[in-house]
């Protein structure tokens, strides 16, 4: 039987058992306050956007003496934790002294402070921060909250343990960093090679103009929902929303399945550009090409299939698209609360396209820093879910 005054996994030098407390006992909330309007030192100020969300990244800042509301007051070490939509997991160990949103609560503690940092990341945490108050605007609850019982080890076993796991978070930010560099390296690849500020050197013929129903015919997906997506369904489906939050510009794989028979069945190379949003017109110009045949595809989908084989690179149009076209067809969208993408609107849009060889060569390079990309995401889930396991093996 396993003692639950110890943790799973432990360093072999440690033996004695936690000390049992009370939340309240362990870390506090402080009251320091900050009034913009009548203070003249100016601090850095978090706002809850500032927090990337269960990473403990701080993403950006504004200047305190611009705010209008009262400010919480911080100081190096302390540990911020986002108590609004508490879901979000959005913390972070404080680097240098500033005021924050009064939804952010500042806890202290006479703890090893880094330990702590990795307590509040710990499943029992989030578990009893998540009991709010409020339903459209859920908050933790602190008088609720402090009551529940943590088992604490030695300050020594305590520093040892945030070592541990400060090196590991190290070894994550860099692989971010890294994702982060090749991110705006693709950015400025595209940004060059589609307005032809860089040129592969074998290629000097001047690029064709064509309207896009010069190179492609259009059909629209229809039918599907999520309602009707099984995991042991016997067809592969995808539908509109996962060209946002599941795609990029290469579909290799289709993860969704259906049973239904609803949806218009793709062909290998079928462009995919999404017809509707709630968000912002912007968001509609967004293509990926699929790579698989017989696909069901869903409504909201506008499917281009090219005219001729040695015109157009399908693989190529949907980075050209994705990014050259951005303005001129985020301007021919529709509506308010729905927003709307039509063919029959952003068809006539003029390009520049070179030869054939030149397109796939732009593709080819472009799809292997994709390559790499998804595979440093890859890289980062898998130490992020690696650290979780960590988390829970190493405190009780």
């Amino acid at each position: 039987m396993l003692n639950s005054d110890v943790p799973k996994l432990r360093f072999k030098e440690f033996e004695d058992k936690w000390e049992n407390k009370k939340l309240k006992n362990i870390l506090n909330i402080s009251k320091e306050k900050y009034n913009p309007l009548k203070e003249d030192v100016n601090f850095k100020c978090i706002e809850l956007e500032h927090l990337s969300q269960n990473t403990g990244i701080l993403i950006g800042y504004c200047a305190a003496n611009k705010q209008k509301s009262i400010k919480n007051i911080f100081n190096e070490g302390n540990i911020l934790f986002g108590k609004l939509r508490p879901y979000l997991k959005k913390f972070w160990l404080s680097n240098f002294k500033g005021v924050c949103s009064s939804e952010i609560w500042v806890f202290d503690t006479k703890e090893n402070n880094s330990f702590i940092y990795y307590l509040i990341q710990t499943d029992k945490f989030n578990f009893i921060a998540n009991i709010s108050s409020g339903s459209k605007m859920p908050r933790s609850d602190w008088n609720f909250m402090q009551n529940i019982n943590f088992n604490i080890p030695s300050k020594i076993e305590q520093k040892k343990i945030a070592n541990f796991l400060s090196n590991f978070d190290k070894k994550i930010n860099l692989l971010n960093k890294k994702h982060a560099e090749y991110l705006k390296f693709k950015k400025f690849l595209m940004q060059n090679l589609f307005t032809q500020k860089l040129r592969f050197a074998e290629f000097t013929e001047e690029w064709g103009k064509f309207k896009i129903n010069d190179l492609f015919v259009s059909k629209k997906g229809k039918g599907l929902s999520k309602e009707l997506l099984s995991d042991d369904g016997v067809n592969k489906c995808l539908l509109y929303g996962e060209l946002y939050t599941t795609y990029n510009e290469i579909i290799k794989e289709v993860k969704s399945k259906t049973d239904s028979q609803q949806g218009v069945l793709s062909q290998e190379e079928d462009i995919l550009i999404p017809s509707s949003t709630t968000t912002k017109g912007i968001d509609l110009v967004t293509a990926s090409v699929i790579l698989e045949n017989n696909v069901h595809l869903g409504g909201d989908i506008t499917i281009l299939r090219k005219k001729e084989k040695n015109i157009i690179d399908e693989k190529f149009f949907t980075y050209y698209f994705s990014n050259n076209l951005l303005k001129p067809v985020a301007k021919l969208t529709q509506g308010s609360t729905i927003i709307h993408l039509y063919w029959k609107d952003f068809k006539k849009i003029n390009t520049q396209i070179p030869n054939l060889n030149e397109q796939k060569k732009i593709a080819s390079v472009l799809i292997s820093l994709d390559d790499k990309i998804n595979l440093l995401e890859k890289q980062i889930t898998n130490m992020e879910d690696f650290k979780k396991g960590l988390l829970q093996q190493m405190f009780i």
